[in-house]
């Protein structure tokens, strides 16, 4: 399968671009063992993980009748933000923002993480650059981005059917849907493959199959007439 017309790239960010699959069951293992609940396999929190968290919350026992998404997000962050620092882009994923943006296609990001830090995670990794925007949410809370994305689809005149979303959940195949976008998923971050395979999605191993994907659209340069 191959996405000739495409136009815009709109990438997730927390296990696509970013490897910060380890330091999120580390995170979320603090919690459990600070409520005497059983702690996740990396195996198992990518079978329950999804969104809205709360949903994946209540699966692995938390009670949220009695305590709210806020605390129990912001508890989360005490263990996630200091750890994020450390963690490193996917193998692959810098070569394909290279190689696109020679393609001359735009390319932003989309995600559910708070958008302060994830600028600051964006700036650090240094690849801030390959971006025309970055587009979070306002709250430590990750539930739908879907809103967001239209904001995005809006604010950058972006038509839907020349997009292309690429994220590592089923929610970003849900968010796709709902802005009318294409989309790849891979499987190499929150949620298993099995998981994210659906009728008329494609599921790659990885981001670097990303690159021979996606065909310079007609009328753009490929980089080669570049000085």
């Amino acid at each position: 399968m191959r996405f000739p017309q495409i136009e815009t790239l709109i990438w997730d960010f927390n296990g696509t671009i970013v490897d910060d699959l380890d330091l999120a069951v580390r995170s979320v293992n603090a919690q459990l063992t600070e409520r005497r609940l059983p702690t996740l396999t990396l195996d198992r929190y990518r079978d329950v993980f999804e969104f809205p968290v709360e949903r994946y919350y209540r699966k692995i026992g938390f009670d949220l009748d009695h305590e709210s998404m806020a605390d129990v997000s912001a508890d989360f962050f005490r263990t996630y933000a200091p750890g994020l620092a450390t963690c490193p882009l996917h193998d692959g994923v810098r070569p394909v923002l290279e190689g696109h943006r020679a393609s001359g296609l735009r390319q932003f990001v989309l995600s559910a993480m708070e958008e302060e830090l994830l600028v600051r995670t964006v700036d650090r990794l240094g690849i801030a650059e390959f971006f025309d925007a970055i587009y979070g949410l306002d709250h430590l809370q990750a539930d739908s981005k879907l809103s967001r994305g239209r904001d995005l689809l809006a604010d950058f005149a972006i038509r839907p059917e020349t997009a292309l979303l690429i994220g590592d959940t089923d929610h970003d195949a849900q968010v796709a849907v709902g802005l009318g976008t294409s989309v790849v998923l891979v499987a190499t971050g929150h949620q298993n493959a099995a998981r994210l395979r659906r009728p008329g999605v494609l599921v790659l191993p990885s981001a670097a199959e990303i690159l021979s994907l996606v065909a310079p659209t007609e009328g753009k340069s490929d980089g080669s007439d570049l000085p």
